[in-house]
């Protein structure tokens, strides 16, 4: 009986000790800014003189999605003429798809540049180079706009297959 006594009394001390120090530690962290929000607010310092290209990126960027989101509404339009489409193996021989198949490997190359050039954003961000940042963000915004042209084309593909479906 003594032993079970001792192990009770045992265990609710390292609970108090346990839930004390928890307490402790909240109490002491709380003051303090985790090292990545020291980070964060570092980057936007350093961003904050670019603050019109970044604007123009995000406004490109909504530019991107409407014609992407065009894009899906005529895909869904081509989807219901081709389910009513008694020639389903005309499809893939199409002009029209195989235009398509070239448009998307453009956007592909312009995807991986747009993605080495954030990474060397980054990096030149973290260096501080003002004049490697305004080159990276130009790079960025020139990329962006060739996408917005490339998804602009290939609406136009998609529109010329859809009339071309109807017929």
């Amino acid at each position: 009986m003594k032993r079970v006594m001792i192990l009770a009394t045992v265990l609710c001390l390292s609970i108090g000790l346990f839930t004390g120090l928890v307490h402790a530690n909240a109490e002491g962290n709380s003051g303090k800014q985790p090292k990545h929000h020291m980070h964060r607010d570092h980057m936007w310092k350093e961003l904050a003189p670019y603050k019109d290209k970044l604007h123009e990126k995000n406004r490109l960027k909504i530019q991107y999605y409407e014609l992407k989101q065009e894009a899906l509404l005529k895909k869904d339009t081509i989807l219901r003429l081709h389910t009513g489409n008694e020639k389903p193996g005309a499809w893939h021989q199409n002009q029209n798809h195989q235009a398509m198949k070239k448009i998307c490997h453009e956007m592909k190359a312009l995807r991986d540049k747009a993605k080495t050039e954030k990474k060397n954003l980054k990096a030149a961000i973290k260096a501080k180079d003002k004049a490697k940042i305004e080159t990276h963000f130009d790079q960025m915004l020139l990329i962006q706009k060739q996408v917005n042209q490339k998804l602009a084309e290939r609406n136009a593909v998609l529109d010329s297959m859809i009339k071309e479906m109807r017929k």
